[in-house]
């Protein structure tokens, strides 16, 4: 009887220490695959299929804002900054080789969701998610402080009465991302957009 009971001690012990050792190498297994998707991460490989598209729209987007002949890496800097919206083959035209600096904002969410080459260069920034952090969804983060106060009430009468395809044309001074101040000419265009609502397109002119 003791010799059974021994037998059944001892076969617990080899499955209680099968047991700790499959979850100590199960343990070891997750931490190794958690560590490469972390060490993935900070190289800018994506994970999966559908991150890899996101990786590469957001690399194909700093090539189209550089022009043409160009290419891209993805950097953690440009990650899922979803104001990098195509608006059609009419703003693409547009912007296509303008030497003007445009900015166009959406006013539901008060956002930017789209700058030219010209508009990064005349604000000091190298890539649009530099500029999107700058611009921050306010349009006065642009404007130096001495001007906020009047540029944000001739901007509000605008778009508050503006009709499509209507026009504003006034001169401020903007703050760049390195802490110029430049004085500009701003003619704004108030335009609906079927898909993204209502819109001002406003190009910036060193006056």
């Amino acid at each position: 009887m003791f010799r059974q009971l021994r037998k059944a001690n001892q076969n617990d012990y080899l499955l209680i220490t099968a047991t700790l050792i499959l979850l100590v190498v199960f343990n070891l297994s997750l931490l190794s695959y958690v560590q490469g998707q972390q060490k993935a991460a900070e190289r800018g490989q994506a994970k999966d299929y559908e991150e890899a598209l996101k990786f590469a729209d957001a690399a194909l987007y700093e090539v189209k804002i550089a022009g043409k002949n160009n290419f891209a890496s993805y950097k953690s800097s440009l990650t899922e900054k979803k104001h990098h919206n195509q608006l059609g083959l009419g703003l693409k035209a547009l912007a296509a080789g303008d030497p003007t600096p445009l900015l166009v904002m959406q006013m539901d969410t008060k956002e930017a969701i789209y700058v030219n080459k010209s508009l990064l260069e005349l604000f000091g920034c190298e890539l649009s998610s530099e500029f999107y952090d700058y611009y921050g969804q306010s349009l006065l983060n642009l404007i130096s402080p001495g001007d906020q106060a009047r540029v944000k009430e001739e901007f509000t009468d605008f778009v508050e009465s503006a009709v499509d395809e209507e026009r504003f044309r006034g001169d401020c001074q903007i703050l760049t991302a390195d802490a110029r101040t430049l004085r500009v000419f701003c003619d704004m265009k108030y335009s609906v957009n079927q898909r993204y609502g209502a819109l001002v397109y406003i190009s910036f002119v060193l006056n």
